[in-house]
């Protein structure tokens, strides 16, 4: 069989759908018939080009290699012929993954002159960003991690920390007492409902409850709420409180403050595979950089930061 461009616009639709049934469905072609194609490009170019896994399918590392050339391809065969690739052709240079939040809107800015452009995926579980990196479905991601609750390490993943201790913070209601307080004292928080994110790791819970019971009571989780929008608006009626990131801006009805002692702590790190479209140390530098001008969004941030904060040197 010889290859043909219809092939590698195969082979790239699987990769970017993740599913062999979502990607016969974009090229309207049925399962069975994309799966018999697949396989005699497998077959053809002597490897497999993908993992078959129980949510999906994942590039292998030959798979990879084979994907980046004929994407290459396709975007030079589009560029010989002056024709303008649709939107969802267009060539992505970097795949980056991170958990909600303003960091990575400050990051991708000081990328500036790759070639392609940079896609963003956003995650509350760094479990999920770990697995879509090592599945090859993004090339880097930044990842929190709980000081006591570390996600394992994954083959293949390489990791180097940027933050090595970012505390949390707790998100309150501008009419609650303690609103007033430079920093708050957990304990003093026993009795309130707490709202979590049941799509981090742990459920949301695990570190919390910790540390609630370190500080002499059992917290009362009340709501799983998975989007901030929508958090925010229960803390600020008053229907809750969170823990919530130290960068996080308060706004009309609520206020973010640090906790005594820093009970919860958090670790910042970028995760990557190689070969990686970015060289690592350039990203963990547009990383740190970014994380680095969000510290003074918050003034009781800016003002830890000054006594404790620092970032991590850059990966060989």
């Amino acid at each position: 069989m010889e290859l043909e461009f219809r092939h590698l616009r195969i082979v790239i639709a699987v990769a970017d759908e993740g599913s062999i049934t979502r990607a016969a469905a974009a090229l309207k072609l049925s399962q069975p018939s994309l799966t018999s194609q697949l396989q005699r490009i497998e077959r053809e170019l002597g490897a497999p080009l993908f993992d078959r896994l129980r949510t999906g399918v994942a590039p292998t590392a030959f798979g990879r290699s084979v994907l980046a050339k004929a994407r290459a391809v396709l975007h030079g065969m589009a560029a010989l012929r002056g024709e303008a690739l649709p939107a969802a052709d267009r060539p992505i240079r970097l795949r980056l993954g991170g958990f909600p939040g303003s960091l990575l809107s400050v990051v991708v800015p000081r990328l500036v002159g790759l070639p392609g452009t940079t896609a963003v995926h956003t995650d509350p579980s760094t479990a999920a960003l770990l697995a879509a990196v090592r599945g090859g479905r993004l090339d880097a991601a930044v990842v929190a991690d709980v000081h006591g609750f570390e996600v394992p390490p994954l083959p293949g993943v390489h990791r180097a920390v940027v933050v090595p201790r970012e505390p949390r913070f707790v998100a309150l209601p501008a009419r609650h007492p303690l609103a007033h307080r430079p920093v708050i004292a957990l304990a003093d928080l026993a009795g309130e409902h707490w709202i979590v994110d049941p799509h981090e790791d742990h459920g949301g819970t695990a570190p919390l409850r910790a540390a609630c019971r370190a500080a002499g009571f059992d917290p009362v989780v009340a709501h799983e709420i998975s989007d901030t929008s929508s958090t925010r608006d229960f803390v600020r009626t008053g229907q809750g409180v969170c823990l919530a990131q130290p960068t996080a801006t308060e706004g009309p009805g609520l206020v973010v403050r640090p906790l005594v002692g820093d009970p919860v702590l958090r670790r910042i790190d970028l995760v990557w595979t190689q070969p990686c479209p970015i060289s690592p140390a350039r990203l963990h530098r547009a990383v740190a950089d970014a994380y680095v001008e969000l510290t003074g969004r918050n003034s009781g941030y800016a003002r830890w930061w000054a006594e404790h904060g620092a970032v991590a040197g850059t990966p060989a």
